[in-house]
């Protein structure tokens, strides 16, 4: 890497600070444009490269976020601090390995001592199974500075793995009992804690630990929950009001984004979606993207409506889009998808698997008017204790999940507008795939998901963890769907019952409903 030049530029800029401001209001677009402008204006401008190219990266412009940064890494030579901040804007523009690389180079010499480059390569050594390093960068984290907890998860995270439980253990009490851990950090050591009683059956000890991992959390979600459901809400009065007159108008038009029809994985989180995605994904004549925000964010945001504008989707103004924007928004979303993949994705059936787009069908069917959906379906009452014991970092989306009442309306909300989408949507485009089902015949499910998608079967489906053994999985539960497929989840409920009480039996209408015994 070269020196670093002299004409190297430090200093914050206003068009930096006014493009944050319009992030933060969720002006995603205006924000771009202005991150982007700021970089342009200012070549030799550390702040405005990075920032710039974390908000293209975010949104999946990965070759314009890799321009700029081919430009920082050149400014950045060989000062430590840049070769950190190169480091953590690889990360997050999709460059991993080039990024592990860099963080090692800087972790070894310039950044022995700073437990920042160690904890940014302890976590994604982790995600990339390399257990050993991971555990060595987090321990040297440690080292150098004895207060940094979140090195600690990540140690627990691999004795977990490593089949070594009573060392994730030790690790995870070290961080609740530290007085000044951040109570993020802390939330999710108590929630590790109580999947670990929950694994070795004690209900009890496993709902303390987690509502106080809870509490944690449940001060700084104040109007979160209900700023999503708001939001949600209107998505949910689209749905219920979309009559099959109007959406076999909108599946007549034959546009398409992919040379095949598109597919979308959906239904609830801890559904068994991520399951079925890998055991698609294996098939050759299929590409997965996973959770991207590409769709719900980006392009949905604004397919009724100009940036800028916060007006709520209606049925009105998703059937009066005119083609013009119709079609430059499927470029987009193709576009991006494939940027995120770094690949085309050719003859092949794409599938954007996201669990919380369900609500968002009727705009999906606007744009993409060739989709097929694949629904997970699972037991209700198993999908709501396991998001419960799910930790997330604090969102809209997660701050549904800090309460029983919550989840479950969450859940209610969601898979509720599901029941009246599959009485309306065209025969042939929908197919819900029970996990339980799933569990107890895999190949037979996974024929029938392949067939749904219009390919032929290939037996590389069966042999699905032999590619996700070396597969990148970023979805919270990327260490369960390395597991052998078991039945241990299944009636998982029952051990928290007497929890789920006071609301449970506003779950069962759903629960009948999808075939469920109450």
């Amino acid at each position: 890497m070269p020196a670093a030049t002299a004409s190297l530029d430090e200093s914050d800029l206003p068009e930096l600070q006014h493009a944050r401001a319009l992030w933060a209001q969720s002006r995603w677009d205006e924000a771009e444009d202005a991150f982007t402008k700021a970089a342009g204006s200012h070549p030799n401008n550390v702040h405005a490269l990075v920032d710039a190219a974390r908000v293209l990266g975010d949104r999946l412009h990965i070759r314009r976020a890799r321009e700029l940064l081919d430009r920082l890494a050149a400014l950045a030579g060989d000062r430590p601090d840049l070769l950190l901040l190169l480091g953590q804007t690889m990360r997050m523009c999709q460059r991993e390995e080039e990024a592990i690389a860099l963080l090692r180079r800087y972790a070894a010499g310039p950044g022995k001592r700073d437990p920042a480059g160690h904890l940014e390569l302890a976590v994604l050594c982790e995600r990339h199974h390399l257990l050993e390093e991971a555990d060595h960068a987090a321990a040297a984290a440690l080292k150098a500075a004895p207060d940094c907890m979140e090195s600690l998860v990540i140690r627990a995270r691999v004795r977990q793995q490593q089949g070594r439980p009573e060392g994730a253990e030790a690790a995870l009490r070290r961080v609740v009992q530290y007085p000044r851990t951040h109570p993020a950090t802390k939330s999710r050591a108590w929630v590790m804690l109580a999947e670990m009683a929950d694994r070795a059956g004690e209900a009890a000890v496993a709902m303390k630990r987690l509502e106080r991992g809870k509490d944690l959390l449940r001060p700084h979600a104040a109007g979160m929950s209900r700023a999503a459901m708001q939001s949600l809400g209107a998505w949910d009065r689209v749905c219920r009001a979309l009559a099959p007159e109007m959406l076999r108008e909108w599946t007549a038009d034959a546009a398409a984004a992919f040379g095949r029809p598109a597919a979308h994985l959906l239904g609830f989180p801890r559904s068994g979606t991520t399951l079925l995605e890998n055991v698609l994904d294996a098939h050759p004549g299929i590409v997965s993207s996973e959770e991207r925000q590409v769709l719900g964010r980006d392009i949905l945001n604004v397919l009724w409506r100009d940036a800028g504008d916060f007006t709520p989707p209606t049925i009105g103004a998703l059937h009066a889009i005119c083609p013009d924007k119709l079609h430059t928004l499927r470029r987009h979303y193709r576009d991006r998808m494939e940027e995120g993949l770094d690949e085309a994705v050719g003859g092949r059936v794409h599938i954007d698997k996201n669990p919380t787009h369900t609500l968002f069908i009727p705009g999906i069917l606007r744009l993409l008017p060739d989709s097929r959906c694949l629904v997970a379906l699972r037991d209700p009452r198993d999908v709501v204790v396991s998001c419960y014991f799910q930790y997330l970092p604090l969102n809209p989306n997660s701050a549904s999940f800090l309460t029983w009442e919550d989840t479950i309306r969450r859940y209610l909300l969601d898979m509720g507008a599901w029941l009246h989408l599959r009485t309306v949507l065209p025969a042939g485009r929908w197919l819900e795939v029970r996990y339980e089902d799933l569990v107890a015949d895999l190949p037979g499910q996974a024929r029938r998901a392949v067939e749904f998608l219009g390919l032929p079967w290939d037996d590389g489906v069966l042999g699905y963890r032999e590619r996700v053994a070396e597969k990148v999985v970023h979805t919270p539960s990327y260490l369960a769907v390395r597991e052998p497929v078991h039945a241990r989840a299944i009636g998982r409920w029952r051990r928290y019952e007497r929890w789920m009480q006071p609301h449970l039996e506003m779950l069962r209408p759903l629960v009948e409903a999808f075939g469920y015994e109450w």
